[in-house]
């Protein structure tokens, strides 16, 4: 036994000393390597370093200008809850005969041609809302969700709407529809008073 143990003893010091001494050498090399980093030397030594520059120095006015040269360019998509095109339209006209198209699809075109011919016939205005403009058709969507007509709600292209000053919509049109409808449907709105 007396044997056994000094056997045992020496293999756990032996445990010992390898472990304190990872512990001595890991702790050196982490120290070390956080004082001082290693500089990295140029591939070509005549490459010169880059220098990042401060921004310039804007004044208020500078910015004031700067600011108003950015939105003149940019129309929004919405006014005031309204589609844009729409808006302009009934600044002209008191009706406004709107295609609501999707820019890829033959149908809608076709719908889109017979909605601009019907809008001319009628003497009426015309704008159009592209269905992959998000903010156009969330605001259309909220202006006739308001309608009372449940089927008038729900937006789905092509579709032919036609509004009466101020915003109102006076009719909807489903599908491919021919420039006669259209017409008919822009003059009876032009006929009928607005109902407040």
């Amino acid at each position: 036994m007396n044997e056994r143990f000094r056997i045992y003893a020496a293999v756990a010091g032996t445990a010992l000393l390898i472990v304190v001494g990872g512990f001595v050498f890991l702790g050196r090399s982490s120290s070390s390597s956080a004082a001082a980093p290693h500089a990295i030397k140029p591939l070509h030594p005549h490459a010169k370093a880059k220098v990042a520059l401060a921004p310039p120095k804007v004044t208020p006015a500078k910015a004031k200008a700067m600011g108003k040269a950015k939105t003149r360019g940019v129309r929004p998509a919405v006014i005031a809850g309204v589609p844009a095109p729409l808006v302009d339209a009934l600044k002209h006209h008191s009706v406004v005969v709107l295609a609501l198209v999707a820019p890829k699809s033959e149908v809608d075109n076709l719908t889109l041609a017979e909605a601009k011919a019907g809008a001319a016939a009628a003497h009426a205005g015309f704008a159009t809302v592209d269905v992959t403009n998000n903010a156009q058709v969330q605001a259309l969507s909220a202006l006739v969700g308001t309608n009372a007509d449940a089927q008038n709600r729900l937006l789905d292209d092509p579709a032919v709407l036609v509004f009466q000053k101020p915003q109102t919509l006076y009719v909807r049109l489903n599908g491919y529809v021919d420039a006669d409808t259209i017409e008919q449907a822009a003059v009876n709105a032009a006929q009928t008073p607005l109902a407040r």
